[in-house]
């Protein structure tokens, strides 16, 4: 089987336009490649397609893109079917569709059916089992997880998960674009939770329980992190930007894998999914975003 050479890379099919599938187009498109995408929900291509331009608009002010964003969002096509996404003639397709192994196999057992059989198909899963989901595709040897970093355009590292059964040229052609598009891309094995979140998701947890004794306040918590130990964001910030409702999906899945008491998320984080306080996506989790360049920190009795 023929599969392509990093360098020979020039289009990339992505399946979702949300969240992550927009950033991950910013990436795409800084990095110089042609970019396809499929998206059902007619408002999100239209609100994240300008999030796009405004992004390349910034990369360009602050001189780490050199082309001029207009040519760049020429390179943006959209279809309008999975059918169509599939048979654009690229030469990878980046699934970047809601968190849930069901829907992510049921996804690739229907779409591998029109995709070339040298395509490369990647999936942007931060805990899933990416063997099931290649194994449900039908070309297991073809199927690499990349972990992208939320927001994408941003975040250099990308999270590549290996299996069993996956050719070692379809592994080194994932790691080529990544590096052809300015990631610093690393390899993990497939166990729950990967090298990041498998890490990431119990520090997280217990800064919410920090929270939740009133031990210190959102604020106090996020300047710790960032002043002391160099954290970019701080926990509570970058809870918003991943989003609540990922936080849950992500935890639920670790714990359901492992039953490791590490990933049991408290009550009020629950609440807050329940309440519809998803983050920066929603504007209000841990900080109120109305405002998005002067997030306002919301007292824990109000979170929910």
């Amino acid at each position: 089987m023929t599969l392509p050479r990093a360098q020979d890379v020039k289009t990339i099919a992505v399946l979702g336009f949300g969240v992550m599938g927009h950033t991950w187009t910013t990436a795409l498109l800084a990095g110089g490649l042609d970019v396809v995408v499929y998206e059902a929900n007619a408002q999100n291509v239209e609100s994240n397609t300008n999030r796009v331009r405004k992004y390349l608009e910034r990369m360009v002010q602050k001189g780490v893109l050199e082309e001029d964003v207009e040519r760049a969002m020429q390179r943006l096509q959209f279809v309008e079917s999975e059918e169509a996404l599939a048979k654009c003639g690229a030469q990878a397709l980046l699934e970047v569709i809601f968190e849930d192994l069901d829907l992510k196999c049921a996804t690739f057992e229907r779409i591998s059916a029109w995709l070339s059989p040298e395509t490369l198909v990647w999936s942007n899963t931060s805990c899933l089992d990416v063997e099931k989901m290649a194994m449900a595709s039908g070309r297991p040897d073809r199927f690499v997880g990349t972990h992208g970093m939320n927001p994408v355009h941003l975040t250099k590292g990308v999270e590549i998960v290996r299996h069993p059964q996956l050719a070692e040229q379809a592994l080194d052609c994932t790691l080529g674009v990544m590096q052809r598009i300015d990631k610093a891309p690393f390899v993990t094995d497939n166990v729950p939770g990967f090298i990041v979140n498998n890490g990431l998701i119990p520090w997280m947890i217990h800064y919410y329980l920090m929270l939740e004794r009133g031990q210190a306040t959102t604020l106090d918590i996020d300047t710790a992190l960032r002043t002391s130990l160099g954290h970019p964001q701080g926990v509570f910030m970058l809870h918003d930007y991943v989003g609540t409702n990922t936080m849950v999906l992500v935890s639920e899945a670790l714990y359901e894998a492992t039953l490791d008491p590490r990933y049991k998320l408290p009550r009020f984080i629950h609440d807050m999914r329940d309440a519809g306080h998803m983050g920066f996506s929603s504007g209000r989790g841990f900080y109120d975003w109305r405002d998005p360049k002067n997030p306002e920190p919301i007292a824990f009795a109000e979170l929910s």
